[in-house]
């Protein structure tokens, strides 16, 4: 009598715990439904992208570029005929929020970039300096 109690408490617990899964599993669809409708969806896929081309340190690869581009805009064009659905203020900060982070990250990451490059440019030119003012007439 007990083994059967047992057998149908456990059961309803893995019932209970299918319904909680399930449950949580349809509202980060809905959540993520959200996000990529949100209208800061696009620039934040920008960001994003433009601080994954400063991580691969090809600044003027035009693949690159052009999948940032491209990216954004058909992530912008996708949803520009949707109608706007009322955001929650919370959605509307996080993703502003979400957004200033990734630019300053994009920020933060190019400035050793470029002083590298500024820096590489000067022992260039004085090293050319030094051929050209060593070399005969």
């Amino acid at each position: 009598m007990e083994v059967k109690k047992d057998e149908n408490s456990f059961l309803q617990n893995m019932k209970h715990e299918n319904n909680q899964k399930t449950k949580e599993e349809e509202e980060n669809e809905i959540l993520k439904k959200r996000i990529s409708s949100h209208p800061l969806y696009g620039l934040l896929l920008h960001s994003h992208l433009s601080c994954l081309k400063v991580c691969s340190g090809d600044f003027d690869s035009p693949e690159i570029m052009n999948t940032v581009d491209g990216l954004a805009l058909t992530k912008l064009s996708l949803h520009s005929d949707s109608p706007l659905e009322a955001t929650t203020s919370e959605l509307d900060q996080f993703m502003e929020a979400y957004c200033l982070t990734l630019r300053e990250l994009k920020e933060a990451m190019e400035k050793p970039l470029i002083e590298t490059h500024r820096f590489m440019d000067a022992v260039y030119n004085q090293l050319n300096d030094i051929v050209l003012s060593s070399s005969p007439p």
